[in-house]
């Protein structure tokens, strides 16, 4: 059976692209923090170091909230004209 996707719900994509970018950012921002706890004092990251384990899923998850309403409006928009993506299911039964 083949269908095909022509919209996507921005809403519920936002939410699931941004949680994603939130994980990402923690776990970027986790191995930051602990090299910059490691590292000797001149090879440092700065102040941020220590506070990448809360700034980067913040600020992760607001890129994922802009990017991910900008990329679903735009296959919106370019699916109206040019056709949606075609899937291909298959029936279990």
């Amino acid at each position: 059976m083949k269908l095909k996707l022509m919209k996507i719900s921005t809403k519920s994509f936002i939410i699931i692209f941004s949680i994603i970018n939130v994980i990402a950012g923690f776990i970027v921002g986790t191995m930051i923090t602990i090299m910059s706890l490691a590292a000797p004092d001149e090879q440092s990251m700065g102040p941020i170091g220590p506070w990448a384990i809360l700034l980067f899923p913040v600020l992760n998850g607001l890129l994922g909230l802009v990017t991910g309403a900008f990329f679903t409006g735009l296959y919106n928009l370019l699916a109206k004209y040019l056709g949606g993506i075609e899937l291909e299911f298959k029936n279990q039964e």
